[in-house]
């Protein structure tokens, strides 16, 4: 992980230069030394750069950031199954698709709260089609691609669905997968 990113041409923006290669030399650190914690997987994928022209490129680094976190993810769940065992994993896996499963069994246009008038949130139909997938892929086993689900976007609606809770629940999906992955 030596190499540095492309940047950002001409005015284009792009990711801190000094923010990526701070977070990039913690995360060797962390790959390094596995017994210490500097970083854990669920704070690479909470990790935002300030933008900036001439930046690092925005596609390379999320994609840098996606290899970080899948190793950590593999490498603390390899972990917490030698130390506690299998059956550690299929319960953490059945409690959190319990919790994703019935956020996204609820009726269209409920599954999350709805931020208040005139602010925006994100579009329910869009939400909720995405959460059709999740219920799709948790009950008939249909395929569901981790890297879709990371870089899902939602178009702002006024009265949308309060972003915090639809990004918390992207992250406990994306905890399913790295699971089902490693299992």
């Amino acid at each position: 992980m030596n190499k540095k990113f492309a940047l950002a041409k001409g005015r284009r923006h792009g990711y801190s230069v000094e923010q990526v290669d701070a977070f990039i030399e913690m995360a060797r650190q962390q790959y390094e030394n596995p017994e210490g914690y500097l970083l854990a997987s669920e704070r690479v994928r909470e990790t935002e750069f300030d933008l900036e022209r001439g930046g690092y490129g925005v596609i390379e680094v999320d994609s840098a950031l996606d290899r970080i976190e899948d190793a950590l993810a593999d490498r603390e769940l390899k972990r917490k199954r030698e130390t506690r065992g299998d059956h550690a994993l299929v319960d953490q896996l059945q409690r959190t698709a319990e919790i994703v499963r019935a956020r996204a069994e609820r009726p269209k246009s409920k599954r999350f709260e709805r931020v208040s008038w005139p602010a925006r949130g994100y579009k329910r139909k869009q939400v909720d089609a995405m959460c059709n997938l999740v219920l799709e892929h948790l009950v008939n086993s249909e395929p569901l691609v981790m890297s879709e689900v990371r870089r899902i976007v939602f178009s702002a609606q006024r009265g949308g669905y309060a972003e915090n809770q639809v990004d918390a629940f992207i992250d406990r999906v994306i905890q399913i997968l790295h699971i089902e992955r490693n299992s």
